[in-house]
């Protein structure tokens, strides 16, 4: 069941420079049946963009890219890795990049509550990518039958095994899951899903369907209906058109029920559409089909820009937001990142940006995450996100600096910088801060002294700054030069 599989599409690219390693990860959860048992496995699919992947020489002396893929799961004891391997790219005697693709099944503890990928560029271990998913097994409930998790399938076709691995064989077809939950401009979206039924006298009546929010009433007659019979493994494979879609957020639904219509099991998966002409459909007005209509009081999260982001990317949004959120919004931020619940943790970011952009929310975040793009880019070092790193706070409170006095070869003083503001926010008084290299920092700057009240003050800046613990005779410190006569 481990195997890994690449799959290369050649395209020319000559570039020296590479910017932070970008991959788009999706995980799904399967089951292998044994008799009664079913052994949990996740099968996760990841595509690299190559210009952010470095090259290496290989030991024919030609340029290749290399990725280190490293698969975790979490459970009540922590992080436990499943898999190590190297992704490889193809061998050229110039530096040509293809886009890496790689799936990959591995069995996963019963009690694995996330799992996740770690990225590495070989030609440059600092360049990583963490990449975190929930995953809920259920083999532990007694219910007669179970749900995979439900993939949606970006290319399919007739399976050949003389030039095809067993990898991508699924229903007797040739299928590539998509890493990408967001489809633009597709008429179909075909999807997968498999049931497992544990008792041979069963009848299982299954509905497959498209919602607007996970769950709900299908719309569009965007439903299919199954009767299963028997013990065994099912597939559940689909084919929904979608031309007529608007642009928004949608969900797959797959629920089991008895013969008596009760719920034993379901599974939903979240996806979006871009559909820039879609073509309407006429709807009689008695059809209880449609789209359903929401009161105008009831915030349907799964239409709102927050209901893409997975439990690991929200909690990550809250660290990226608390450097300019007040004391009352830092404390819930807190609270969440010690205790997350997907749910509120979705309404406290809606409404955070709701009440920074009343009218268009969604543009306040995407504003906001451009700044975070920035100082990721900027400010990144090993172990520590651009978000995270002081200059990278800085930066996202007050915005770049007017002016930036780099200092590093100054007799008796450890590297520095100042940076300086004109104004700060909407104060009119000028701002500066105070950025050095201590011995124990690892290349990453720490804000050592500023003049804004709120953030860093230290009389005592001189000894930490100067080797000595002495401030230079003269005017020769350009820290001095500034802060003296500030």
């Amino acid at each position: 069941m481990q195997k890994s599989i690449s799959i290369i599409v050649l395209f020319i690219f000559l570039s020296a420079r590479v910017s932070a390693i970008e991959g788009l990860h999706h995980a799904a959860l399967f089951y292998e049946k044994n008799e009664k048992q079913l052994i949990p496995y996740i099968e996760i699919i990841t595509e690299i963009n190559p210009k952010t992947v470095g090259f290496v020489k290989t030991k024919l002396g030609h340029w290749q890219q290399q990725v280190i893929i490293q698969i975790d799961a979490k459970a009540d004891t922590g992080w436990t890795r499943l898999k190590t391997y190297i992704l490889k790219g193809m061998e050229s005697d110039s530096m040509q990049v293809a886009p890496l693709f790689d799936l990959n099944r591995v069995y996963t503890p019963i009690k694995t509550s996330a799992c996740r990928v770690v990225l590495t560029d070989k030609s440059n271990l600092q360049n990583v990518q963490f990449w975190e998913d929930s995953i809920q097994i259920d083999i532990y409930n007694q219910t007669q039958v179970h749900l995979s998790s439900i993939q949606i399938i970006d290319k399919q076709g007739p399976f050949d095994s003389t030039i095809q691995e067993p990898v991508f064989l699924k229903n007797g077809l040739y299928q590539i899951p998509s890493s990408s939950l967001f489809l633009e401009n597709v008429k179909v979206v075909n999807c997968y899903a498999e049931s497992y039924q544990l008792q041979n006298k069963d009848t299982i009546m299954y509905q497959f369907y498209i919602s607007k929010k996970a769950f709900g009433e299908a719309i569009n007659h965007l439903i299919y209906f199954d009767t299963l019979f028997g013990e065994g493994v099912f597939a559940h494979q689909k084919t929904f058109p979608i031309h007529q879609l608007k642009s928004g957020n949608y969900f797959l639904n797959l629920i089991a029920n008895t013969k008596e219509n009760v719920v034993l099991t379901k599974q939903n998966c979240f996806f979006q559409i871009l559909n820039t002409a879609p073509i309407e459909l006429a709807i009689n007005k008695e059809d209880t089909t449609k789209e359903e209509k929401l009161p105008t009081t009831f915030l349907n999260l799964a239409t709102t820009f927050i209901a893409k982001y997975n439990t690991a990317q929200l909690k990550a949004i809250l660290k990226m937001i608390a450097p300019v959120s007040s004391a009352i919004e830092k404390a819930q931020i807190k609270q969440f990142l010690s205790e997350p619940n997907d749910t509120y943790m979705r309404y406290f970011l809606y409404n955070y940006w709701e009440q920074r952009n009343k009218t268009n929310p969604a543009q306040a975040w995407n504003e906001y995450a451009e700044k975070i793009k920035i100082v990721n880019k900027l400010y990144t070092r090993a172990g520590k996100i651009g978000y995270e790193t002081d200059m990278g706070i800085t930066y996202l409170k007050y915005g770049a600096p007017n002016e930036q006095i780099s200092v590093q070869n100054e007799t008796g003083a450890l590297p520095y910088t100042i940076w300086q503001y004109n104004t700060i926010g909407k104060r009119n008084i000028q701002g500066l801060f105070l950025f050095y290299i201590p011995p124990f920092a690892l290349n990453e700057y720490l804000l050592l002294h500023s003049n804004v009240i709120g953030d860093v003050f230290d009389p005592n800046w001189r000894a930490s700054l100067y080797t000595s613990g002495q401030s230079p005779i003269g005017d020769n410190s350009r820290a001095l030069q500034y802060f003296n006569r500030k």
